[in-house]
């Protein structure tokens, strides 16, 4: 919803992992990114410094969608592939461990996603 984790994490591994941009967006877009996420994607290796909350403005035809908030799950409607992950908002905890788990199980969802087997 706030696009400033969860969703950020989720775009900045994926391009880390498949070299593809993954938008991201949200439907009430925070004003900067959370501290939290930034630093764990450093501790993880990736840079999240530029990265901008976004509205979510739609989404083209035939675009694979992935939602990560229950919030913004309730609010998406597409007509294109869609999955969601119910992934818990570390900035609500606001520990290093809850976005470091966040990091970690967007790591292993993402990985599954794209491995030449596919999910499962």
């Amino acid at each position: 919803t706030r696009n400033s984790a969860r969703s950020q994490l989720a775009a900045v591994i994926w391009k880390e992992r498949t070299g593809d941009t993954a938008p991201s967006a949200g439907t009430s877009p925070a004003p900067q990114v959370d501290p939290g996420a930034v630093a764990a994607a450093r501790r993880a290796g990736l840079d999240l410094a530029d990265a901008v909350p976004h509205p979510w403005r739609g989404v083209p035809a035939r675009t694979q969608v992935i939602t990560v908030c229950d919030l913004a799950h309730e609010e998406f409607h597409t007509a294109g592939a869609h999955w969601h992950w119910s992934v818990p908002d570390p900035v609500e905890i606001g520990t290093a461990d809850a976005f470091d788990a966040t990091v970690t199980e967007l790591d292993a969802r993402i990985t599954t996603l794209t491995s030449p087997q596919g999910p499962r």
